[in-house]
């Protein structure tokens, strides 16, 4: 009889050891940026972003659009529409995730600006429905 209770009383002071793991660990692998919100979410007096106000972003900035691809033009390059206009967009077909889209599907693409002005493309990371 001692000895079980020996037993369970090591058992019972031993797993507030594994209870108290926490902090970071190395191994874990965060999200992919283009998992994260999009920023506008969180407050109703900021804007989403829209086509006509990425012509003048800084290169390489990554920004969040909602809208339609149109159609497809040549190799990686697709039409992108959404209210305010539209924007050629690069998107490799790894950026699609093995889904397909129609013209009639609102999509989600996340990328970095390339170009200025009428000459502005967005070189998409990921594609997904919002």
């Amino acid at each position: 009889m001692k000895k079980v209770m020996l037993a369970t009383l090591l058992v019972m002071l031993s797993s507030g050891v594994y209870a108290e793991k926490g902090g970071f660990e190395g191994g874990e692998t965060a999200p992919s940026q283009s998992k994260q919100d999009a920023g506008y979410k969180g407050s109703e007096d900021t804007g989403q972003t829209h086509i006509n106000q990425i012509r003048d972003f800084r290169q390489d900035g990554y920004v969040t659009l909602e809208g339609y691809i149109v159609k497809k033009e040549q190799g990686d390059r697709y039409q992108f529409r959404d209210t305010t206009g539209t924007i050629t967009i690069i998107a490799p077909e790894k950026t699609f995730d093995g889904k397909t889209y129609q013209a009639n599907d609102k999509v989600r693409v996340n990328g970095r600006v390339k170009g200025k002005g009428e000459d502005t493309t967005l070189q998409v990371t990921a594609i997904e429905k919002p």
